[in-house]
C-alpha cells in the first residue's frame, strides 16, 4: 500500500507566493480552481475566494497583453 501524501503546515505566505508566482504558470486560470481545491484540503482556514482572486489577476497580468485585448461587443 503507497503511503498517504502528508501536506506540509503552510503559512499566508505559503499560499501567497504559489498565488504571485505559481498560479501564472498554469496553463488556464481554471486550473487555479484545482489548486485551490487542493490547497484548502490541507488548512480549514484557507481562504479559497482570496487566493483565486490574486491568482488570477498574476496569471491576467502575466499572461495577456491588455493592449490585445478587445472586449468589445460587436453589433
Amino acid at each position: 500500500m503507497p503511503n498517504p501524501v502528508i501536506a506540509p503546515k503552510m503559512t499566508r505566505q505559503h499560499y501567497t507566493f504559489l498565488a504571485d508566482v505559481v498560479g501564472p504558470m498554469v496553463a488556464w486560470p481554471s486550473h487555479l480552481h484545482d489548486m485551490a481545491d487542493e490547497l484548502a484540503a490541507t488548512n480549514p482556514l484557507f481562504n479559497r475566494n482570496k487566493f483565486i482572486q490574486r491568482a488570477t489577476k498574476a496569471w491576467e497580468d502575466a499572461n495577456l497583453d491588455r493592449e490585445e485585448l478587445d472586449d468589445e461587443i460587436g453589433y
